[in-house]
């Protein structure tokens, strides 16, 4: 497959604030869909699992346009695409562009394709969903349940025109411990208001050579809360002046090589 043919239809004229209402279509059921491998099927299967993902978690918030902006320019409605390298091709292309927008939207769909597979798997495994209803924790050995939206980690950075943002990570509920999955809030200080946009980052998912800031937040977030530590790594890494962060916009072109920490840790 050659990656420069992808084209990114969209990005240059996709705009949050302009996401049009999808049209109403039969409810996509998980027996007719379950089967798909979306390292090898056509753009319509692709589609259907996104949109399954979609009304699963409303979380995941993405339009069918996003989608479309990942198949090839070469693509044909019987050809079948990697659409797991193609996803994680075009989030990094949006960040060589300079499109922030297309780039949290493709996040997002980065993170729903880690949730149809676990899905997946689970499945084959017999198992229904990978989060369990709360009448079924006594079937299962569980030594501590995770709080909702539990708050794992903070920082507080410059926010240009809006002044200082308080951002925080929190367990997405749909996340475990073989797949973890982190939402990132922001909260403006200056009016106490939060802001709409919520990123959605799959920590298996992360580009780790290359991983932005806001993906390095989430990582060691991660890792602090699970040695038991909280705004330990990353502030470490902020005091230390590896990186300079002066906005929110820093967050996502920024980037940092996540492999040396795992080496040390």
């Amino acid at each position: 497959m050659e990656k420069v043919d992808v084209l990114f239809k969209s990005h240059l004229d996709y705009q949050l604030e302009a996401k049009m209402a999808s049209v109403s279509a039969p409810e996509i059921k998980l027996e007719d869909i379950i089967h798909i491998n979306l390292h090898n099927c056509t753009f319509h299967d692709f589609k259907e699992c996104m949109i399954y993902a979609r009304e699963k978690y409303p979380d995941f918030d993405y339009n069918d346009s996003i989608l479309e902006s990942i198949i090839p320019s070469d693509s044909s409605p019987d050809k079948k695409y990697d659409f797991v390298e193609l996803t994680e091709y075009a989030k990094h292309t949006a960040i060589t562009i300079g499109n922030m927008a297309l780039f949290s939207e493709l996040q997002k769909v980065a993170a729903a394709i880690e949730s149809f597979k676990e899905t997946h798997n689970d499945e084959e495994e017999k198992h229904l969903s990978s989060v369990m209803n709360f009448e079924d924790y006594d079937n299962y050995e569980i030594k501590t349940q995770p709080i909702f939206m539990e708050e794992i980690g903070s920082c507080v950075i410059g926010g240009g025109n809006d002044g200082a943002i308080k951002i925080t990570a929190h367990l997405h509920d749909s996340s475990t411990p073989e797949r973890p999955v982190v939402s990132i809030v922001f909260y403006v200080l200056n009016s106490g208001l939060y802001m709409t946009n919520k990123d959605i980052i799959d920590i298996n998912n992360i580009y780790k050579a290359n991983a932005t800031i806001i993906e390095v937040f989430a990582y060691l977030s991660y890792k602090d809360y699970l040695n038991n530590k909280f705004n330990h790594t990353f502030d470490k890494i902020l005091i230390s002046g590896t990186f300079d962060i002066d906005s929110l916009e820093d967050m996502y072109s920024k980037h940092y090589d996540l492999r040396p920490f795992d080496k040390l840790n």
